[in-house]
């Protein structure tokens, strides 16, 4: 790690606002702010003492690095998983997509071209969470609906260029409490 610190020109006591950047190239540049952020891990001791204290910690998301990016560091804040407004993020809405275009790729490729008239989702919570909405952009790209602030609306069929396919949806138990405005959407 201290290599890795040192080819950015990072110490242990520097901070995002202290690196320079000159002209590095942006992966170096949010490479030298993920190392500048992960030194603050200290932060987490520090907000438990707080919290113990009856002090307030800030809020801040949870969640991946890799997936949701900086936002989620440093830690020891008190996080919150996630908006259900704002499900599926946009990451997650690329690879649904993805996912339902392999559903009916694989579907096709042994039923002789023909698309699939029902398929079957089951939208876990913990999973929704973790992965931001992934699950419920599979079931919006198979129904041909596309996520828009604070809804969906339908694809049009000549822009869709395939059939709207049926999907039968279980739910589990954390998806229904968590998410209630998609279960209403859906």
């Amino acid at each position: 790690m201290k290599e890795f610190t040192k080819n950015f020109g990072i110490d242990n006591g520097s901070t995002s606002s202290e690196v320079s950047h000159g002209n590095d190239s942006d992966d170096e540049r949010e490479a030298a702010d993920i190392v500048s952020l992960l030194s603050k891990n200290t932060e987490e001791l520090d907000a438990v003492i707080c919290s113990l204290n009856g002090g307030y910690v800030l809020p801040a998301p949870g969640g991946d690095l890799l997936r949701d990016g900086t936002a989620v560091l440093p830690t020891g804040r008190n996080i919150h998983a996630l908006d259900p407004y704002r499900m599926p993020s946009s990451l997650a809405w690329t690879r649904g997509q993805n996912a339902a275009e392999e559903i009916i790729r694989q579907h096709q490729s042994s039923n002789d071209g023909s698309y699939p008239e029902t398929v079957a989702v089951t939208l876990w919570g913990l999973d929704t969470i973790k992965t931001r909405g992934e699950s419920i952009a599979i079931v919006l790209a198979l129904v041909g609906a596309r996520p828009v602030k604070e809804g969906t609306e339908l694809i049009p069929l000549k822009e869709l260029g395939r059939p709207r396919i049926d999907i039968l949806v279980s739910l589990s138990g954390i998806f229904r409490d968590s998410f209630a405005n998609v279960v209403d959407l859906l």
